[in-house]
């Protein structure tokens, strides 16, 4: 029975054949990385494209800590294996967003790396847009406007990644040429709401690590629907404008409380 992450290859191989690509890209977070991505690629007889996205940037100090962008020949079979060992060695470690892209190598790193930009409170706020992060990817994409999603989208003709429960996702893209991209790209202009949205997720994905809390505690099927669950009840305490950590973590709880078919609460009492 073949592995998630060997099932997960194959239909990234598979897609990338169906569209005439002779490569894959993959989005890599390196942040806290426990693994020797650099000693291995350089053993790697034909090194892979290789563009670290935040270079360039106001983050550029820290750039060989955040996302890294590398394209893998298809037809490889030494970069297949070593994708392969590389989703062995991360197993359930979300750090992999793989997107199929026919743009070349330069362009697909300038827009990606235009899009680790964000600004928000009319231009006087700024940091980074999390994106390449497999657990906030979906989140961040139901977040854009229409319009910025389209430009966002522009070079991938799908993305894929191994969602909380360990299962394949993918997401259709909005693929254009390059030159049909808005010449220069306009900024990643977030409203007050779209940010709110965001750090409630990131909240969210805080709690669940912090109470170790698990699905079936609250009557929920899986990881990702106990994820939703908990974004619902952070934007409850964002409208009940609960700032303070502790008190937040009591709403919270409260809120799980209230609105679960079952708790841990519940099942003590």
């Amino acid at each position: 029975m073949l592995s998630t992450a060997s099932t997960w290859l194959a239909t990234l191989q598979e897609q990338a054949l169906s569209h005439r690509l002779a490569h894959i890209d993959l989005l890599i977070d390196t942040t806290g990385l426990n693994y020797p991505l650099w000693q291995s690629l350089a053993e790697l007889k034909a090194e892979p494209a290789i563009a670290l996205l935040l270079d360039n940037t106001p983050e550029q100090a820290i750039a060989k800590q955040g996302p890294v962008l590398l394209r893998l020949q298809r037809q490889d079979q030494e970069h297949l294996l070593w994708l392969q060992q590389l989703l062995d060695s991360l197993h359930r470690e979300p750090r992999l967003l793989a997107l199929l892209s026919s743009w070349s190598f330069v362009e697909l790193t300038e827009h990606l790396r235009h899009c680790t930009q964000a600004e928000w409170n009319q231009g006087r706020s700024g940091g980074l847009l999390r994106y390449w992060d497999p657990r906030l990817f979906l989140a961040v994409s139901e977040t854009l406007m229409p319009q910025q999603g389209r430009w966002f989208h522009a070079p991938a003709i799908a993305w894929h990644w191994l969602d909380r429960d360990d299962q394949p996702r993918q997401l259709t893209g909005q693929p254009v040429r390059p030159s049909e991209r808005p010449q220069p790209l306009p900024p990643l202009a977030l409203s007050n709401e779209q940010v709110a949205e965001l750090v409630a997720w990131m909240d969210a994905e805080e709690y669940r690590a912090f109470t170790c809390a698990q699905h079936q505690e609250y009557g929920l099927p899986n990881r990702e629907t106990l994820q939703q669950h908990l974004v619902r009840a952070h934007l409850d305490a964002n409208k009940q404008a609960v700032v303070d950590i502790e008190q937040r973590r009591t709403h919270v709880r409260e809120w799980l409380t209230r609105n679960s078919s079952t708790s841990p609460r519940a099942q003590l009492a």
